[in-house]
């Protein structure tokens, strides 16, 4: 393993500087370690880390090919599109962002192979829950997420409290855990709550809704798992790029999208509510998030390099 160094710049004065006095090193680094290296193609996923590598590819001649997970590119994919002999997109309307339009391939975003191929009771025996409730996935991505997590608290007593039928599977982070597990002990609602969660195939079948971030990940697995998604993009994200692509999905009915402001506690009742007490809502967004998934962007992609491969 080589590992090459990325700096990312900083929206200062001092930080713009630092960016333009280092950035060249990085880029002479990435360049000696591809010399030694001879790699066919550099393959980049986007973001300042991948753009080291990519910009230093395209120097040396060697194949660039992005793959650009979000509705909204940063400026890191803006670039490495210019470079890249192949860009494939996890969303649609990433191409309206981007100049080079030559090689543009709209694949949808690839994930692991075993996501979405548990059946439910499998999922829920993964986990030893009972299969008889209907399970609620609280999912902030691997760290959790601090607003979610607060406005689903507060929920407990006056909404989940006493509600037999509901269990909550709640990936919470490290710092909030024990104090989750605790709130939800004592509003005596069912819950397995963890940091984090290894066996992601196993939460996500054993899931009838999610409560998650707009990641483009996380989106892509609960879609291929059809789970019906209630999503609250991270506010900070760049470009807002995470309302950019829960909007996508809200729009061809796989789901809900609500912000992260001062009334996300009301307006996440009110969405549970709604969602909860409709099976056939339940059936319609799971329906529409399975036909959203892109089930071959793994194939398409592992095509084209291949194909690029043999070539060489």
């Amino acid at each position: 393993m080589q590992l090459i160094p990325a700096i990312k710049m900083k929206r200062s004065l001092l930080g713009v500087l630092g960016f333009g006095i280092g950035y060249p090193i990085t880029i002479l680094r990435a360049l000696m370690v591809l010399g030694r290296l001879k790699p066919k193609l550099v393959f980049a996923t986007g973001g300042y880390v991948a753009g080291t590598a990519g910009v230093a590819a395209a120097l040396r001649g060697i194949p660039l090919f992005l793959q650009e997970q979000n509705s909204i590119p940063g400026l890191a994919s803006k670039l490495l599109n210019r470079l890249a002999q192949n860009t494939f997109l996890g969303f649609p309307q990433a191409a309206e962002h981007l100049k080079n339009k030559s090689g543009l391939e709209f694949t949808g975003n690839p994930i692991r192979d075993e996501i979405g191929t548990l059946t439910r009771a499998e999922g829920c025996r993964e986990l030893g829950i009972s299969q008889s409730n209907t399970n609620v996935l609280i999912i902030g991505g691997s760290q959790g997420a601090q607003s979610i997590n607060a406005a689903m608290e507060s929920l407990l007593s006056i909404y989940f409290k006493g509600r037999t039928d509901l269990f909550l599977i709640w990936q919470s982070g490290s710092r909030d855990e024990e104090r989750l597990a605790s709130a939800c002990r004592n509003a005596g609602v069912n819950a397995l709550v963890h940091p984090f969660f290894q066996k992601m195939d196993a939460v996500y079948s054993a899931a009838d809704i999610a409560v998650c971030r707009g990641g483009a990940i996380t989106l892509a697995e609960l879609s291929k798992s059809a789970v019906p998604m209630i999503i609250i993009p991270y506010r900070f994200a760049t470009a807002n790029h995470q309302e950019a692509n829960a909007l996508y999905y809200e729009n061809l009915g796989a789901g809900m999208m609500i912000r992260d402001d001062e009334q996300l506690p009301l307006n996440l009742a009110e969405a549970l509510t709604r969602i909860l007490e409709s099976k056939d809502l339940r059936e319609k967004y799971s329906q529409a998030s399975r036909q959203t998934f892109s089930s071959n962007a793994n194939e398409m992609i592992t095509n084209k390099i291949m194909e690029l491969l043999r070539k060489r």
